[in-house]
C-alpha cells in the first residue's frame, strides 16, 4: 500500500506543475508537496478522490493566496 501511495504522490506531483505556471521552481515544489501531502493523507482516511482533490485545491489557494 505504501508504494501504491507513493506512486500517486508522484503522479500527483508531475500533475500540479504540469498545470500550475509558476517562473519560480521553488515555490512550485513547496505548493505542489503541501497539495499532494493533503490529498495523500485525506485519501488515505476514506474520502473520495473528487472530495480529495476538491478540499485540498482550497486549502492550497488558501495557504498560498492563489
Amino acid at each position: 500500500a505504501e508504494h501504491k501511495n507513493s506512486l500517486i504522490n508522484r503522479f500527483c506531483i508531475s500533475s500540479l506543475k504540469s498545470k500550475l505556471n509558476f517562473k519560480d521552481e521553488t515555490k512550485l515544489d513547496e505548493i505542489s508537496h503541501f497539495t499532494c501531502e493533503c490529498f495523500s493523507r485525506k485519501y488515505k482516511s476514506g474520502a473520495s478522490l473528487k472530495s480529495c482533490r476538491d478540499y485540498c485545491r482550497k486549502e492550497a489557494a488558501d495557504k498560498y493566496n492563489l
